[in-house]
């Protein structure tokens, strides 16, 4: 039965939020000798999603002393914060579009929170209905408190028996302490059973850096040339803890069989690297770049644990030949051309290589007697983890005409991407689960990028400058398996919201990764999706798995960005433009909740539809049909911005006022609410603000 309201619930958890940014420096010299910069900063700015809040205090000094007639010299950066988080409880956003309409905010009593809630015949929370958003939001405080440091200090030291000799000493610090606390109440509806949330963790990071070369530069007059060495090693160590306490109800009673999440990496893991550059440059004309170095983790077995990353590039200066030198027209032409492979360890779980025990979650126990405990599990591994590198090739051409008031780049490229970390499904029996980390698959793009400068008026009161780029990029899949299996069907990857496990994108060797498999809807007459109709595509008379297909990607084939700035006298004003074309979304809130079960659920509540029911008239869910692939192409303006330059107004005092809006508008044909999620699937994101910017400079 409907109820008698007609509530915005999104315009309940939302709202116009403000901040504020604060910026103070000053610099000088201390005694006339010791060179300084000191500067502090306070932010306080809350989320569009009520009760969002993040303030930040900053502090920083650099100073920069030089000895022995400037022939050392030291940098020293010292930057502490302090961030305070208010985190909103974004299952709010989803609520917010689910929760039944004609139902009040409140219910005029005190029970959970005073907010109207779906409850059973008891009075108790229907355990799989959807929540009061408002209450959500009001009901739960989860807040955290961060210090961090970071710190360096670099020496760089001409050396007095060789000219153009250097080294170079940087030894550097972050550390960061975090502590915080969720709690939900015990009268709030999402933790009513289980009388309230007071969980509090904690968390610190203790990363150390060093780097160490030498460089030698030298122009050599005999072959008209000019070298450039270098050669160092680099150190970098990483230790995490945290701890969060074991799951504890609204009073800060231990709920039963309830075990700490005690996480700890002692020293974490340590980077060690090696390397070495060689440039070589002939008569301001050809030049010749070497690079080679060597990286080894801790994240790998012995066996692994290094990879070797060489580069190399060629560049011909052709504006510096004769034919060209006096050009007035032509002034850049350069030909250039690089090799390199790059290697990647990120992202990888700590020493995924080793045999590990863990606890087993609370589903997962064990019963002595009366009593229940967790057991402890052997977790996944490969102990033959490994880089991935990723190999470039690519050719340009930079050119500029008329004093570079034409100027741009056209550049071609190939990447490759081999051993290609990532989590696979795995034969059952083969290791300790179903799915590894592993090394599996190569990837190829192959692509080019346009970019085109130029300045359209130049004077003495007026400038613009304009500026666009465009990018075409296709990659594939080339290997996804060790062994070859006919019947290997891809990696099944893209996760959605509805039934249990369900996946809407496939990797498949020989086509973009994450592309959409899904089925071929068929239309009626009047093009409407008929429920539960899809195309027999192999003809074999049954509609099944294999019939899914693969139909568009998220990820775009072309890129464009435009950029200008217009300067006249004092006032100048400019805007930032991008695009992209050809990217699909998977429209998981209208797959998800277009549709008449979604309304009127089976147990007995009633909830909010999205208005793609009206399109469709399904009855029940369809997440596998190619109806919900939406062309997500679209033109946003990130930037639009003003400035006026007052100048001095006071004796030592100058003044500059900015305005700018961010986000400003998109074109777009995508009728969710924003063409550009990562992963190509839309369900309930946070929204993205448009925001204004009023900005005061006072240099005195």
């Amino acid at each position: 039965m409907l109820g008698k309201e007609s509530t915005d619930w999104q315009d309940e958890i939302y709202r116009n939020a403000f901040a504020q940014d604060l910026n103070l420096s000053a610099s000088g010299a201390i005694g006339g000798k010791l060179p300084f910069r000191l500067s502090g900063g306070y932010l306080n700015q809350d989320g569009i999603l009520k009760t969002g809040n993040f303030q930040r205090m900053t502090g920083a000094l650099n100073l920069s002393p030089s000895f022995f007639n400037n022939k050392l010299k030291v940098d020293v950066n010292l930057k502490g914060t302090r961030t305070t988080n208010f985190f909103a409880n974004e299952g709010a956003i989803g609520n917010a579009v689910t929760f039944d309409p004609t139902r009040p905010v409140f219910s005029g009593n005190k029970r959970y929170g005073g907010y109207w809630e779906w409850t059973d015949p008891d009075g108790l929370p229907t355990q799989l209905s959807n929540r009061n958003p408002l209450g959500l939001l009001n009901n739960r405080e989860n807040t955290s408190e961060v210090f961090r440091s970071i710190g360096n200090i670099q020496f760089d030291y001409q050396l007095p028996f060789l000219k153009g000799l250097r080294a170079n000493l940087n030894l550097g610090y972050d550390v960061s302490r975090g502590s915080g606390i969720n709690i939900v109440s015990d009268s709030a509806a999402d933790t009513y059973r289980r009388q309230g949330v007071r969980n509090p963790y904690y968390e610190s990071r203790n990363n150390k850096l060093m780097d160490f070369y030498f460089n030698y530069a030298a122009n050599i007059k005999a072959l008209n040339s000019r070298i450039d060495v270098t050669a160092g090693t680099g150190y970098q160590d990483f230790e995490f803890y945290s701890f969060n306490n074991p799951d504890k109800r609204f009073n800060g009673d231990t709920v039963p069989g309830s075990n700490p999440n005690f996480i700890s990496q002692a020293p974490g893991y340590t980077l060690i690297s090696y390397y070495g550059r060689f440039v070589y440059t002939l008569a301001n004309k050809y030049t010749v770049t070497l690079n080679a170095r060597t990286d080894g983790t801790s994240k790998f077995s012995k066996n692994n644990r290094w990879g070797f990353f060489p580069s190399a590039a060629v560049a011909w200066q052709i504006n510096e030949e004769n034919f060209l030198k006096n050009s007035r027209v032509v002034s850049n032409l350069k030909l250039r051309a690089g090799y390199g492979v790059t290697g990647q360890q990120d992202g990888i779980p700590f020493y995924g290589f080793i045999p590990v025990y863990g606890l087993s979650n609370n589903q997962a126990q064990y019963q002595f007697g009366n009593s229940f405990v967790n057991m402890l599990r052997p977790g996944a591994y490969d102990a033959n983890l490994r880089w991935e590198t990723t190999t470039n090739i690519n050719a340009a051409i930079d050119f500029g005409f008329m004093d570079n008031r034409i100027n741009g780049t056209v550049e071609g490229f190939m990447r490759t991407t081999q051993d290609l970390l990532s989590t696979v499904p795995i034969p059952a029996g083969s290791n300790f689960t179903n799915q590894l980390f592993t090394n599996v698959g190569n990837i190829e793009s192959k692509g080019f990028e346009i970019t085109l400068n130029a300045v359209p008026v130049k004077t003495k009161n007026v400038e613009w400058e304009i500026g666009a780029n465009f990018t075409y990029v296709v990659p594939k899949i080339t290997k996804l398996l060790v062994n070859e299996d006919p019947n290997f069907t891809g990696v099944a990857v893209g996760g959605i919201s509805g039934g249990t496990g369900n996946t809407i994108q496939r990797h498949i060797v020989g086509e973009r990764p994450a592309s959409f498999y899904v089925y071929k809807q068929i239309y009626d007459a009047n093009n409407k999706p008929i429920e539960g109709l899809y195309e027999d595509l192999n003809r074999d008379g049954i509609i099944n798995e294999k019939d899914l297909y693969l139909f568009q990607n998220p990820e775009a084939r072309y890129f464009v960005g435009i950029t200008s700035n217009v300067t006249v006298k004092r006032f100048s004003a400019g805007f930032v433009m991008r695009g992209s074309i050809g990217n699909y979304m998977y429209d998981n809130l209208n797959s998800n909740m277009g549709v008449l079960r979604q309304i009127v659920n089976p147990l007995g509540f009633l909830a909010n539809g999205s208005r793609d029911y009206l399109n469709t008239n399904f009855v029940n869910n369809q997440y596998f049909s190619d109806y919900y692939v939406k062309n997500a192409s679209f033109l946003r303006m990130d930037n639009i911005n003003f400035g006026y330059d007052a100048g001095e107004i006071a004796k030592n005092v100058r003044l500059r006022i900015t305005a700018n809006v961010q986000n400003a508008f998109i074109i777009t044909k995508y009728g969710g609410l924003d063409p550009e999620i990562s992963g190509g699937i839309d369900n309930t994101i946070y929204p993205r603000p448009r925001t204004y910017v009023l900005g005061v400079n006072l240099d005195f």
